[in-house]
């Protein structure tokens, strides 16, 4: 069967969105999945003398050096994507992503080689980073640029959807991993850890593979019949022309970072070392957490499209507040053996789910295209690198100070900063989606009929 031009442009549209998609979910599960087999690798390298607070505070240091170095190799590789198109760096970001993951699940750990076992992994770590720093940003632009005019906030939500399904992969390898290990090797516990970071590295293939399908964006191809101007310093113009998107931008990640962090990635973390529940229990716990909050992430994003960003902040803003309150008001009560730990965390990952799933399509928003992925990374890297990382080492201290409460009054910090995104998002010029400017890159007719059937 032959297919008419508009249809073929229809197909391959949606082979965009869904494709720009899944890489960033699959390259999302190489950096986060660290993060599930933290106290695991913390007990592997460094020293049995240190106290397990102390080893799993190195642990996160190591993980907060993947954010550090996020923010110059973001900036570097969007300003390359700004001049030559979103496309072209993919399938380098992937590979080099691929070979870290791989080569953190061969590490020897601290009793085969000491000290120089932490400086492999902080190694591998700013490799990662390099390859994540330019990726989400990357990923983010490309798919909201191939969406439709009224659809660039659900695109960018199901974007966020499949790379959140590759944390939730994360979460699943790790705790098949342990239940590995438990049940068939009791023998060779690093198992538990190595093995979820080498299926990252088939990952990795899977996803080179996948960038070679890519088009570029209609941004890009039809640059020279729209006289698009190239910027030779698109970072320099961000900061003299954008900065009040680029300090706005900044606060929408904000909320992604608090919320994620809160919820989702510290949350297996927090269970263990706080209530003592024990880690496939909390693994399972974050599992279905995620899956809970990622499964409505789309629907957000319709009520973005069709409400607007005012509404669907305040939306994720007050289910985030009754979520933290439940929390604050069930789990100090509950003991460790009960199973309504599975569940009790659900509303607040649901909320922080909501604000999550905005970021894609609004950050992208507040920029022309000639500098939007650079603008993107400006907002999104500076705030990955001073509390993206960090914020996980913070809370384990926190934990200390304030108690099993501390995940809700960090949740419900990023919930009042959603109000305040919520109140000024409207007074702000917006480049793509409804009420955009009047520009060429604000989507297609294709688009339009696409992305109706990408969730299909």
């Amino acid at each position: 069967m032959v297919l008419s031009p508009q249809s073929d442009e229809r197909r391959r549209m949606r082979r965009n969105i869904r494709l720009g998609s899944l890489g960033a979910g699959l390259e999302n599960y190489d950096f986060v999945v660290y993060l599930y087999v933290a106290t695991l690798i913390s007990r592997d390298f460094f020293p049995a003398g240190s106290s397990a607070t102390l080893r799993l505070a190195q642990t996160f240091a190591i993980y907060a050096i993947g954010f550090l170095i996020r923010p110059v190799a973001g900036i570097l590789i969007a300003r390359i994507a700004d001049q030559i198109g979103r496309k072209r760096l993919f399938v380098l970001n992937v590979m080099a992503m691929s070979v870290a993951t791989v080569a953190t699940g061969l590490l020897p750990t601290y009793v085969a080689i000491g000290w120089l076992a932490p400086v492999l992994l902080i190694l591998m770590r700013v490799i990662q980073g390099c390859a994540m720093g330019g990726e989400l940003p990357a990923a983010a632009v490309f798919v909201s640029e191939h969406a439709p005019r009224d659809g660039v906030a659900r695109a960018g939500s199901f974007q966020q959807m499949v790379t959140f399904i590759g944390q939730l992969c994360g979460a699943g390898v790790a705790f098949l991993s342990g239940l590995i290990v438990t049940n068939l090797t009791p023998d060779t516990p690093s198992l538990a850890w190595r093995l979820p970071f080498l299926v990252g590295g088939v990952l990795g293939i899977v996803s080179t593979y996948l960038r070679r399908k890519l088009d570029e964006t209609p941004v890009f191809t039809q640059r020279d019949g729209n006289a698009l101007a190239i910027r030779k310093t698109p970072v320099r113009e961000v900061f003299r022309k954008h900065y009040r998107a680029a300090l706005f931008g900044a606060l929408i990640v904000s909320t992604l970072v608090i919320g994620n962090t809160a919820y989702i990635s510290f949350w297996p973390t927090y269970l263990q070392i706080s209530l003592h529940i024990p880690a496939t229990k909390a693994l399972m716990t974050s599992f279905i957490s995620i899956l809970g909050a990622l499964l409505l992430m789309p629907f957000w994003g319709r009520v973005a499209d069709r409400r607007g960003w005012r509404t669907a902040l305040l939306c994720a803003a007050t289910i985030s507040t009754v979520g933290s309150v439940l929390l604050l008001t069930v789990l100090p009560a509950l003991p460790a053996d009960s199973s309504v730990i599975y569940w009790i965390g659900l509303p607040g990952a649901i909320g922080s789910g909501a604000s999550i799933a905005m970021v894609p399509g609004l950050v992208s928003s507040l920029f022309p295209a000639e500098v939007r992925q650079t603008g993107y990374s400006v907002s999104y890297n500076l705030v990955i690198a001073t509390i993206g990382g960090v914020l996980g080492l913070i809370m384990v201290g926190l934990v200390s100070l304030l108690g099993v409460g501390t995940p809700m009054y960090v949740a419900l910090l990023g919930a009042l900063i959603s109000v305040i995104a919520a109140v000024v998002v409207v007074r702000l010029p917006r480049y793509l989606g409804v009420g955009a400017r009047p520009t060429n890159d604000t989507g297609t007719r294709a688009g339009d009929a696409a992305l109706g059937s990408i969730e299909r």
